[in-house]
């Protein structure tokens, strides 16, 4: 069963890579290394932002299956508005110091970002509920249809209306967001109809208690993430920034392997109080998501720079130094993957708070001292150490936690035999 869902949410996540392919070789060839670095800015905004609306939004995951959803959504819905709200205010009084406002904010999507952060927020607390009600089914389907509509979208834009600049891509997020935050809803009266509702109501406190610990451990992470986009900008320029942001996308695509097998964990560690399967279970995905994350990258670390040229267009053959240097990142992010979900689903995020600060202590040095003197490979080289540095702080806590030793990071036969045993169950009709 778990191998199923693995390979159903491996699937979409999957699928969702080779749609950023081709998104991104639409951006590359038809938008141009500024107008693709001017975007990721504008996402990067609008993922910081989603951040702190997402304070109470991983809480739904582990509190889905133990209070009324109801009262989830309406808490969520609340919380929501009262960011856009305060961020608008933000923007507002920020524009008194027009320097600070558009080395933050690109000019002219202050109010796009403030709409696209609260739509996407509607959606991803659907998401949550879906995944914390073991709906995975139903979550990777609306995954699907956002990747789709942003792809299929983008590329009308550009073909049909001929936009060819960053509005093609904002626009393409509008539609990515509103077309499966409508299906979403289905799903979500279809739960809401059905439910018991002898299940407590939710309070703004636990949701926050728990909420907050892994939102600022996220907002920490997209620091050791983003961060070097600012600095890539400033001391490079928008069209550097466009190859990094090219290179990012592409190593992002194998992230979904650890990001998908973690999805399945957190789900069944989140309907379960038994800490040895538990352990037991993170352990053997945690030797899962390295193996194929390390053979993917490595794959497409040895492609070379004239293959991106050909792909994406000249002047992005430096992709590849990208791609070389956020290498051992990548592989730390699959292990994270696993760590982190472990410590949520086992109702301790604040362990994943700890991780990212330590990561960003190192972020921050790093992306000073690396990106004046190597520039792209200096961005991607401080990324890696500061994935790997999460990496350790997360498995010492966790060989604490539980017990593990450094022998069993090794695969070992029972690994094996459970593999087969798990294909073999797979090829049984549900």
């Amino acid at each position: 069963m778990i191998l199923r869902k693995i390979l159903g949410t491996s699937g979409s996540r999957i699928l969702h890579a080779a749609s950023n392919l081709l998104l991104l070789w639409l951006a590359t060839n038809k938008l141009g290394s500024e107008a693709w670095g001017l975007s990721g800015l504008i996402l990067l905004d609008i993922s910081l932002l989603l951040l702190i609306a997402d304070m109470i939004g991983n809480a739904l995951v582990f509190f889905s299956s133990r209070r009324n959803t109801k009262s989830l959504l309406k808490l969520s819905y609340l919380w929501i508005g009262i960011v856009v709200s305060a961020t608008g205010l933000l923007f507002y009084l920020l524009q008194l110091f027009p320097d600070i406002y558009h080395f933050l904010i690109p000019k002219g999507y202050g109010i796009h970002i403030l709409l696209l952060v609260l739509l996407n927020g509607f959606h991803g607390f659907n998401m949550y509920i879906l995944l914390g009600k073991n709906r995975t089914t139903a979550f990777n389907s609306l995954f699907i249809i956002q990747f789709s509509t942003m792809l299929l979208s983008m590329a009308g834009l550009i073909y049909f209306f001929n936009i060819k600049d960053e509005r093609a891509f904002v626009y393409a997020l509008y539609a990515s967001y509103i077309f499966p935050l409508s299906i979403g809803y289905v799903f979500i009266f279809r739960i809401l109809n059905r439910e018991n509702h002898s299940k407590p109501d939710a309070s703004f406190s636990e949701l926050f208690r728990f909420g907050s610990m892994t939102q600022l451990s996220s907002i920490a992470h997209m620091l050791n993430k983003r961060l070097s986009f600012y600095f890539i900008n400033q001391f490079t320029g928008l069209s550097a920034l466009g190859i990094y942001n090219s290179g990012s996308q592409l190593t992002e695509g194998l992230r979904m392997i650890g990001q998908s097998i973690a999805l399945v964990q957190i789900s069944s560690l989140s309907n379960s109080d038994d800490r040895k399967y538990a352990k037991v279970l993170s352990l053997q995905l945690l030797k899962f998501s390295v193996i194929l994350t390390t053979v993917a990258i490595g794959t497409l670390a040895m492609i070379p720079s004239s293959v991106f040229e050909f792909i994406f267009s000249r002047g992005f053959g430096e992709i590849r130094i990208v791609i070389i240097s956020l290498s051992p990142g990548v592989v730390a992010l699959a292990a994270n993957a696993i760590f982190s979900h472990y410590f949520s689903g086992t109702g301790r995020p604040v362990y994943n708070l700890y991780a990212s600060l330590v990561g960003l202590g190192v972020t921050l040095p790093a992306v000073f001292i690396l990106i004046p003197a190597f520039g792209l490979a200096g961005a991607g080289a401080a990324a890696s150490l500061a994935y790997t540095a999460t990496v350790i702080y997360q498995w010492f806590v966790f060989k604490k936690d539980t017990g593990a030793t450094w022998l069993e990071l090794l695969i070992s036969k029972n690994d094996i035999s459970v593999a087969r045993e798990a294909i073999k169950n797979l090829k049984k009709p549900n």
